[in-house]
């Protein structure tokens, strides 16, 4: 009877088997790593740094088409070619996501870059699209010149010494998303603005643990581990960071409403009519994702700067150039649309360092590509870094100048996307943008800055592009 069942059953992996290799026959046309070195990957201890090094090399070593296949499983495809960048990014068919990001939604929230309810994110889309306008950040532009005011009150205090420019900006970029969507100022609140980052810290962790690990992915085996309490308390701090503001908020707009022209963020998602738990999801991303993005942006970029003082004079001039030499005259939003070369340079900074350097989309249905015909259920892993590398002449070097108007245009379509493309790219990035481009001038009107000797940093894949070992440089008083 034993042997009975077991054929059976040997049978039916046989089956199973040859019906994935026959579905997904066409992945087989394109070079990828063995299945003993996807083994070796998955199963052997690693680190963020580690498995950014691995993703990243991929490409260098097979191309832009690349296959991640331990067969018989599903497969997925590495890719940077701008074929598939076209076909899949730009289409408004193809936003799916698959359920890895289904991982981050207990900490940050089921916001816009998670949602995976495709007729509810359409929804939710169109809401977020008509509330990031130019008059939203015309607005909020007094904001961006307070928060630059106490950054720069930080690094008087730590002039002439290595400071990390990631403890920096995380917290002067957390301070101002909260301020920009809830206006509450939490700079002075050092106890719950640490717990919130240390439970931040401690959830990016475990999230990585579980995408590499063959069972602590699935839910129902992770709450069996010792580490799902942990999990669930960064998570609650996470809810409660957020909430305990927005019902504060909710409840003084309800007893004395907004009658001016001027809406503020929370007006305009209360008109909009989402449900308070649909307010809070949305909100809990935008707090996580706005800060970790703009620390960042703005991080690589100064570190960066840091290597180049050449640069900085160009930015100090331009800065100068509009706003004249004053230094209590701060740059309003037509000023900082003046601003094309540190545009170039925050440009650069993100072709080198992008927040997101992969993102993912899942194909639901077949799709023709450059001439073939994929199956649905594959997921397609965008290698925006490799395509920032492989489209640019001496891709290593920080040339700002690469997006000067002239030279911009010879910029193959589609080649440049540090926020994504096309329906699902990212909802915040010109409020991203104009915040970047203002810090960058604002720090470089009041001061020089400066590279530590042999630091190297170690770049690390989580949730967002950061460095394992910090970015740190010396800030020096400008001398007008």
């Amino acid at each position: 009877m034993f042997l009975i069942l077991f054929a059976i059953l040997i049978f039916i992996l046989s089956l199973y088997y040859f019906y994935q290799i026959n579905k997904y026959k066409i992945i087989d046309d394109y070079p990828g790593p063995s299945a003993l070195e996807l083994i070796k990957f998955n199963f052997l201890p690693k680190s963020t740094v580690d498995s950014y090094k691995y993703f990243v090399s991929l490409n260098k070593k097979y191309g832009p088409v690349v296959k991640i296949w331990p067969k018989p499983f599903k497969p997925i495809l590495l890719v940077s070619d701008g074929k598939f960048i076209k076909s899949i990014l730009l289409s408004k068919e193809h936003v799916h996501k698959p359920n890895y990001y289904c991982l981050a939604k207990a900490f940050i929230g089921n916001g816009l870059p998670t949602m995976t309810d495709i007729n509810l994110w359409r929804h939710e889309r169109k809401i977020f699209a008509h509330v990031f306008n130019n008059q939203f950040i015309i607005d909020y532009t007094s904001t961006f010149k307070r928060h630059a005011i106490k950054l720069c009150e930080s690094i008087n205090e730590n002039l002439n010494q290595p400071i990390d420019l990631q403890i920096l900006l995380l917290r002067y970029g957390l301070n101002i998303v909260y301020d920009l969507l809830l206006n509450e100022d939490i700079s002075k609140q050092d106890d719950r603005v640490n717990r919130y980052i240390k439970s931040m810290k401690i959830f990016l962790e475990i999230v990585f643990d579980r995408i590499h690990s063959p069972f602590k992915k699935y839910d129902s085996i992770f709450k069996l581990t010792d580490i799902y309490k942990t999990w669930t308390k960064c998570c609650d701090e996470a809810r409660k960071f957020v909430e305990s503001t927005l019902k504060k908020v909710i409840k003084l707009k309800k007893e004395s409403p907004n009658k001016s022209d001027r809406k503020d963020f929370i007006d305009l998602l209360l008109e909009s009519n989402l449900s308070y738990e649909r307010i809070l999801a949305q909100l809990r991303t935008l707090v996580f994702a706005g800060s970790d993005t703009v620390t960042s942006i703005t991080g690589f970029a100064l570190y960066e700067l840091a290597k180049h003082p050449e640069v900085q004079e160009k930015i100090y001039q331009e800065y100068i150039s509009i706003l004249g030499a004053d230094k209590n005259v701060f740059a309003e939003f037509r000023d900082i649309q003046q601003m094309t070369f540190t545009e170039c340079v925050m440009k650069e900074s993100l072709r080198l360092f992008p927040p997101g350097p992969f993102i993912f989309r899942t194909l639901i249905n077949p799709t023709e590509i450059d001439g073939k015909i994929f199956p649905g259920n594959i997921d397609i892993l965008f290698s925006i870094i490799d395509s920032h590398y492989s489209n640019f002449d001496n891709p290593t070097e920080f040339i700002p100048e690469r997006f000067l108007p002239e030279n911009a245009i010879k910029i193959p379509a589609n080649a440049y996307l540090p926020f994504s493309l096309g329906p699902r790219d990212c909802i915040g990035k010109t409020v991203g943008i104009v915040e970047t481009k203002f810090l960058l001038s604002y720090v470089i009107r009041h001061f020089t800055l400066h590279p530590i000797s042999n630091h190297e940093k170690e770049l690390a894949g989580e949730m967002i592009l950061t460095s394992k070992n910090g970015l740190p440089i010396i800030f020096k008083k400008r001398i007008d």
